[in-house]
């Protein structure tokens, strides 16, 4: 599943991953984000971390107390500091650990690290 307001972004995320032989649902708007997660169940999560309305440390908290147990891979262009607050929720309900994938991200790294995230199974 990916979290992203960005459409065109997505659209090519969705793409990368549908070749990889991936089911994918996309999300653009983040006050939508658990609804879809607990209706699809994804097994990896790319969740943006900056988007309007919703950020990604407030959908990962949401997320967090449903009890997820999806892979989450981070994006965005955010700072360490911000990437250390995710992590910290991620931490604080047990899960992780979070993957980061820093934002603008090439096609081959995106691909890199999806395959490494599905072989941790």
């Amino acid at each position: 599943m990916v979290v992203d307001d960005q459409v065109s972004l997505t659209r090519i995320v969705d793409s990368i991953a549908r070749d990889m032989g991936l089911d994918v649902k996309v999300i653009n708007d983040p006050t939508e984000a658990l609804d879809a997660f607990l209706s699809f169940r994804p097994d990896i999560l790319l969740l943006d971390m900056v988007m309007p309305e919703k950020d990604g440390v407030d959908v990962l908290q949401e997320l967090m107390l449903t009890g997820v147990d999806s892979k989450i891979i981070l994006t965005s262009g955010f700072t360490e500091s911000y990437a250390r607050l995710a992590e910290d929720v991620a931490s604080f309900h047990n899960k992780g650990p979070l993957r980061l994938l820093k934002k603008p991200f090439r096609r081959d790294h995106l691909m890199a690290l999806l395959r490494e995230v599905m072989a941790e199974d």
